[in-house]
């Protein structure tokens, strides 16, 4: 599956090279004058995008946010055997980490491996929008402050990827690639349903730290 028609919702989205050259959120909270702010400037939304893009290519596991149905929209027929979901949680918001790779480069859209039994696809097949949370970790070693870090969210919904299409862009290669192990959860017994999917994105917006 993949994610379509998603809004980037990012907190920090600054490019790299812009990053040493911002100061602490702090610093633009206290409505600094403009002779203090004339060695930087927020980042545009086509950088944000860019850096997004990056951060996409970057890591390979994030955070899954979707909305359960309403008690009367569900089938408690359907519900896996082995759930224990309590009443009462329709509409309530739930994020899970999961993996996805950026095996679609010409799209941007994340290819992610949707596991019918879990919840947020079933939140999904319910109809819940989902959205994909993530975040940069550097890898120099240093210490850096989580919230000074460029992170977003794309916002939008799975589209299932048949097995024809999915063979020719090479997407299970792809997937194992960046996840070895999941080559056991692709083959998942028990009657559950292991499918491809990508998210598509809309348009970015970004919040600063």
């Amino acid at each position: 599956m993949h994610l379509t028609d998603v809004v980037l919702t990012g907190f920090g989205l600054v490019g790299l090279s812009l990053a040493s050259l911002l100061p602490g959120s702090q610093h633009i909270f206290s409505n600094p004058s403009s002779e203090s702010t004339s060695g930087f400037s927020i980042p545009s939304v086509h950088e944000s995008a860019v850096q997004a893009r990056r951060v996409l290519r970057l890591e390979n596991i994030g955070t899954l946010s979707t909305v359960f149905p309403s008690d009367a929209s569900v089938n408690h027929h359907d519900i896996h055997s082995t759930e224990q979901r309590p009443h009462g949680l329709g509409g309530v918001p739930i994020g899970l980490m999961d993996y996805y790779a950026d095996c679609e480069p010409k799209s941007g859209n994340p290819t992610i491996l949707a596991i019918d039994i879990a919840t947020s696809f079933k939140n999904v097949a319910a109809g819940s929008n989902i959205t994909l949370s993530l975040r940069w970790h550097p890898q120099d070693g240093h210490w850096h402050s989580a919230a000074s870090l460029p992170r977003f969210s794309l916002v939008g919904h799975l589209e299932d990827i048949d097995d024809s299409d999915a063979s020719k862009a090479g997407l299970a290669t792809c997937f194992v690639k960046n996840h070895p192990d999941a080559v056991a959860r692709r083959e998942v017994d028990n009657g559950t349903q292991a499918d491809k999917a990508r998210q598509r994105h809309c348009g970015p917006t970004r919040e600063m730290a």
